[in-house]
């Protein structure tokens, strides 16, 4: 199990660097989709992990585990499965990306850097645009985040019950 709970500490590393990363304005964006695809296929190696090292008896756990998820939380696991296949087997994740237009009065600063805007009077607004990310996932949109958010928190819990279910502390 000392695998399985690696795997899963590193998808919450690599959530905790898709944060960071979409909390910025400026610098290289594709760093968020380098993250993104190392959360999916770490988050899948957890299962895939149980599997191999926990053989039957997780199966049948698995089973039993899944019937019990809400509705909601069967599609968010399937739909985050499908989308790691996607990163890593086809075209790349199904995230959408949309921009947030952040007005500039004077300066902006983050983490990321620094934009200074001198504007004559009557003159629009400065704006920096950012991108945000979501998932489509049941007709719904959902920010990408949120929905990697409850995903790392399915998993944690489904070992937590598959420990639990085995008599391990």
């Amino acid at each position: 199990m000392l695998q399985i709970d690696k795997k899963l500490r590193e998808a919450h590393f690599f959530l905790r660097k898709m944060g960071e990363r979409a909390q910025l304005a400026f610098g290289d964006q594709e760093e968020f989709d380098f993250y993104l695809s190392a959360f999916l296929s770490a988050g899948r190696t957890v299962d895939y992990r149980l599997r191999h090292e926990q053989g039957t008896a997780y199966k049948a756990f698995r089973a039993g585990w899944d019937s019990a998820l809400s509705p909601d939380e069967q599609s968010l696991v399937k739909f985050l499965v499908d989308d790691r296949n996607l990163e890593v087997h086809e075209s790349g994740s199904n995230r959408t990306e949309h921009e947030s237009r952040i007005r500039v009065f004077g300066s902006y600063k983050d983490k990321s850097g620094t934009v200074n805007a001198s504007l004559l009077p009557g003159t629009p607004t400065a704006e920096i645009m950012k991108p945000v990310y979501y998932f489509m996932i049941g007709g719904q949109q959902l920010p990408l985040i949120e929905a990697c958010l409850r995903y790392i928190e399915l998993l944690g819990r489904l070992v937590t019950d598959y420990k639990r279910s085995q008599g391990i502390v």
